[in-house]
């Protein structure tokens, strides 16, 4: 058994490593037979050097050609590589056995920014076949996605378009994409948008990716693709994948965040959000303890999330998930755990008719017209919340591909985006 790793070969111009591995596992099955569904494996979404949602790919071939298998890895990934591209760094790496080792590799990769030449320690220390491009970083992810385990697994169905069709307009009936929404979910999710009525399963840059599908089980995917209408694509492939899981997400305290790593972290709200220009949405939260605090966002693309993120107030206890850039946490869901009492003073409640009283003229108290009733000032009430206890998401438009979606989380209180 032979297991292929592959990273890093797209540019933001075009290509893809997912439609590099399913040519060359098209290829690869005339000298062997594909052992398993292959993964796609999503590693930090904090690692600068990313294209777009740093993803690689491995899988398993089961063949006793074992040098006609690197060649023609090798020939696939030379002729479908962006070089170009400046953060085009392709990385190959085959291996007749995986070693134990890559396993926290890939655990590491997932929360840290690794060197290569930690990726290039390993294939030394194991004698591994690889080879490296460029500045090779693409070794990093090739290792990490074959030393990959799921403990909770996720599927996407990924349709590739005609060569001669990449960088046209895509030709997807958006009716039919509705349609296989409303058919399989929740056994699929972040097709489309509904409170934002955007169909977001199909990219719009010039790679080969017609449209993804993502859900809990091949079938449901198949189920998918059988209603919608689109132009024809040229291959599929189902991977098993960790997106929707959040195994990125580290349970932490404030104190203890390092730049560039996702996170779980508890806090009471410090201040009412305050906008800025762009519509960007900011709060500090800070530790129970009140000992340190850190800046959280909810930025535009967020959109209607940002509408309760604008009803927090001090006091109020929140989780929020994810990801510290510049030492401020952009949010990708928040549980409430517990409300602050939010008030307001207001006129007072007539006794007899229970009618709002109305002002008696300037510091003369307030009056009842009707029953005669004065009160010498404005009372305490308590204002009713718009927000309630739960889990919240950003709407599938704005979501990371590792976030899990509050669907999956169906044995906690949610609040869907839909």
């Amino acid at each position: 058994m032979i297991t292929i790793g592959v990273d890093d070969t797209d540019s933001e111009k075009g290509l893809c490593t997912t439609y590099l591995a399913a040519v060359m596992m098209e290829r690869l099955e005339r000298i062997g037979e594909i052992k398993g569904l292959p993964s796609l494996v999503r590693l930090n979404p904090c690692v600068q050097f990313k294209t777009r949602g740093n993803a690689a790919i491995a899988f398993s071939l089961d063949t006793d050609r074992l040098e006609e298998t690197k060649e023609v890895a090798l020939k696939t990934l030379m002729e479908l590589s962006d070089f170009s591209g400046p953060k085009t760094n392709p990385g190959l790496v085959v291996a007749e056995e995986v070693p134990a080792e890559l396993s926290c590799f890939y655990r590491r990769a997932l929360d840290e920014v690794l060197d290569v030449s930690e990726a290039e320690e390993i294939i030394d220390k194991y004698g591994l076949w690889s080879r490296g491009f460029k500045n090779r970083r693409g070794l990093i992810g090739a290792l990490a996605a074959m030393g990959a385990e799921f403990p909770d697994k996720t599927f996407e169905l990924l349709a590739y378009r005609e060569p001669k069709r990449w960088g046209t307009p895509r030709e997807i009936d958006e009716e039919s994409v509705w349609r296989a929404d409303e058919l399989t979910y929740p056994g699929t999710w972040d097709t489309v948008d509904h409170h934002n009525r955007k169909v977001v399963f199909a990219p719009h840059s010039k790679d080969p990716v017609l449209f993804g599908i993502r859900g809990e089980d091949p079938k449901f995917l198949i189920s998918s693709l059988e209603t919608i209408r689109s132009e024809p694509f040229e291959r599929m492939v189902i991977y098993k994948t960790n997106q929707g899981t959040d195994v990125h997400i580290n349970r932490s305290v404030i104190p203890e965040v390092v730049e560039n790593r996702s996170y779980r972290l508890r806090g009471v709200v410090k201040k009412e959000p305050e906008a800025i220009e762009g519509g960007h949405l900011f709060f500090p939260l800070q530790s129970e303890d009140g000992k340190s605090s850190i800046k959280c966002a909810a930025f535009e693309p967020t959109k209607n999330f940002r509408d309760l993120v604008r009803d927090l107030v001090p006091g109020d206890l929140i989780e929020v998930y994810g990801a510290v850039k510049k030492m401020t946490l952009n949010i990708e869901k928040m549980e409430v755990v517990r409300l602050a009492e939010r008030t307001a003073l207001e006129a007072p409640i007539c006794p007899s008719c229970k009618r709002r009283m109305k002002s008696a003229g300037r510091d003369q108290g307030y009056r009842c017209r009707r029953c005669k009733t004065i009160a010498e000032g404005k009372v305490t009430a308590v204002v009713p919340r718009e927000i309630d206890t739960g889990f919240y998401e950003v709407p599938p438009c704005a979501r990371r591909h590792l976030s899990k979606p509050l669907i999956r989380m169906r044995d906690r209180k949610i609040h869907p985006s839909r």
